[in-house]
């Protein structure tokens, strides 16, 4: 079902399905919730539980089992994305089907559930026109700041950098506030915070602004650092953006940067991230820069 076309054409028929309601509001038939829960029953029990979780706003980006461990285990080693993936044609049907059944939460958790899988099938697009479809049927529906940054993302790749940073701004100056989505805990906006600031850096990188750009994935990877369980997986993805800064940094920036007294570099050395890690450590090593 992981086939590009197939899928395009099932949210196609999600957002068709939203336009209509937008139009005209009419009341829900009992076929209609039927066969919502009858989509629903036919999913595995992992993807109802993650769907029940994020109705429940459990987690502002659907984590992965080994991304806030330090011992990862044979049990941790399945991506999400592949149980999300096994069941994918389930899904988006029990996405139409509760886009029927007016149940806009349940709508929007699967829109949650589904975002990175189908942002690799490049129909990320599509997805969120049916988000924003959802959030204009039901203003109170809660958006994922996972999928809010989604849209900065693709703004960035699409070269629409005002756009993008303006996003992000209003993420980072609002504490991460995406309408009425609740965070459970603090660190949960200081995580949405240090992806905003990643991207932010990402954007001067694509600007040439090497110094600068360095300073905010540096940014980022102290407030990773600093969550209660640091997230591996944001810290090997700065350090790996920090590692290709340092190639196109001149040699005056570079030791700029070294010597700025908020930066200390030894930081990477007692903390296993992966190859990431490694490429950062030769890119000081082999030259000024790289």
């Amino acid at each position: 079902m992981n086939n590009q076309k197939a899928v395009a054409t099932l949210l196609q028929e999600c957002k068709q399905v939203l336009d209509q309601l937008l139009l005209e509001a009419s009341d829900v038939s009992e076929e209609d919730k039927r066969e919502d829960q009858r989509c629903r029953a036919s999913l595995p029990s992992e993807l109802r539980t993650l769907i029940q979780e994020a109705k429940e706003m459990k987690w502002p980006f659907v984590p992965e089992k080994w991304q806030y461990k330090q011992a990862v285990g044979p049990e941790d080693k399945t991506n999400l994305q592949d149980v999300i993936g096994a069941s994918l044609q389930q899904l988006l049907a029990s996405l139409k089907a509760s886009i029927l059944a007016r149940d806009c939460a349940t709508a929007a958790a699967i829109v949650f559930l589904s975002d990175r899988l189908l942002y690799g099938l490049d129909v990320s697009g599509q997805l969120l026109q049916v988000a924003k479809a959802l959030h204009r049927l039901q203003p109170a529906t809660p958006i994922a700041p996972q999928v809010v940054i989604r849209q900065a993302r693709i703004s960035m790749h699409a070269g629409k950098l005002l756009k993008a940073e303006y996003i992000l701004s209003s993420l980072i100056s609002n504490n991460g506030a995406t309408g009425t989505w609740l965070y459970r805990n603090e660190s949960d906006k200081v995580l949405v915070q240090s992806v905003c600031i990643q991207i932010r850096g990402q954007i001067l990188q694509k600007l040439g602004m090497w110094y600068e750009a360095a300073e905010l994935i540096w940014a980022s990877i102290m407030g990773y650092l600093t969550l209660p369980q640091p997230d591996k997986k944001g810290i090997s993805t700065s350090l790996g953006i920090l590692a290709d800064i340092f190639v196109s940094m001149s040699k005056k920036d570079y030791e700029k940067f070294k010597s700025n007294p908020d930066i200390n570099l030894v930081i990477i050395t007692w903390q296993n991230y992966g190859a990431e890690q490694h490429h950062l450590q030769n890119c000081q090593h082999y030259s000024w820069a790289c």
